[in-house]
């Protein structure tokens, strides 16, 4: 057995080397898509504290996993550091993976179509009442119902936005998503191999694959497709403002607005054969 880490330790392992990488091979934007980049992976980064951080310290409370004695230094809200850590570290990551497999982001006519974006929040809104319904169902599924319940009205709010745009751009969001997660679900599995973590046999469904719970699996791919639909719809919406600003800003065609009023004709010239006497 491989000597247990503690969570910084795993970071240091596991985490900060791959962002690093990322980083280096990350593609040189222009100005503007860079500021627009920055942004994006910031405004994401700060959605991850406050959206994980209440379901987080709720599932530790519940006991849905815990931490080696001597894995955690410090926490606050019963989470550890390491895991306010990941909740960066993982956007981050995702966020250069993303930028280096590239995105179009330009709005296209259909993007607004009403049947994906529909479809989009129905799903989602259904996700609710489906994971909770598992979690008052059987203890089991605390973890498994509990991360769909919560996923859910995030994917209807970015479906509802941008349903059009991610439904014409699966290949883009799927890689995104899967890449940095496959190897999340790599450094998870040897995590919980080492005993630096552990998820609860009471509270978990207890089905794996190749010794990673599913429930761990499922998390890192929820919370990688929620980071890239919302960094792809960021831009993507920036976008589809640039271009309503500009069909504002553009002059009247011709013909459009006030007419010319015609003045009256100039007198004719004179016919140079007549001469006056």
């Amino acid at each position: 057995m491989l000597p247990t880490l503690t969570y910084l330790q795993f970071h240091l392992v596991f985490s900060l080397p791959v962002l690093a990488l990322l980083w280096y091979l990350a593609p040189r934007y222009d100005a503007v898509r860079r500021r627009r980049a920055t942004a994006g992976i910031a405004i994401l980064v700060a959605i991850a504290y406050l959206y994980t951080t209440p379901w987080i310290s709720y599932m530790i409370r519940q006991g849905a996993w815990g931490y080696a004695d001597g894995a955690v230094l410090v926490r606050a809200l019963s989470i550890p550091l390491g895991e306010y850590l990941f909740f960066a570290i993982q956007t981050v990551v995702t966020a250069f993976a993303l930028h280096l497999i590239g995105f179009d982001p330009t709005f296209r006519e259909g993007d607004f179509d009403r049947a994906p974006r529909i479809a989009g929040v129905a799903v989602g809104l259904a996700m609710v009442p489906i994971g909770l319904g598992l979690v008052l169902l059987d203890p089991s599924f605390l973890y498994l119902g509990g991360l769909i319940a919560w996923v859910g009205p995030v994917l209807a709010l970015q479906w509802g936005v941008g349903g059009g745009y991610l439904v014409r751009t699966p290949k883009m969001w799927l890689a995104a998503t899967l890449l940095p997660a496959a190897y999340f679900w790599i450094a998870d599995r040897i995590a919980i191999g080492m005993g630096t973590w552990y998820l609860s046999p009471d509270l978990t469904t207890g089905v794996t694959v190749l010794g990673l719970p599913i429930e761990e699996m499922l998390f890192f791919a929820s919370a990688g497709v929620m980071t890239v639909n919302g960094l792809v719809l960021f831009e993507w919406v920036l976008d589809w403002n640039d271009r309503r600003g500009r069909a504002v800003g553009e002059p009247s065609p011709p013909g459009d607005g006030e007419r010319d009023v015609p003045g009256p004709e100039p007198p004719a010239d004179p016919d140079p054969d007549v001469v006056d006497d």
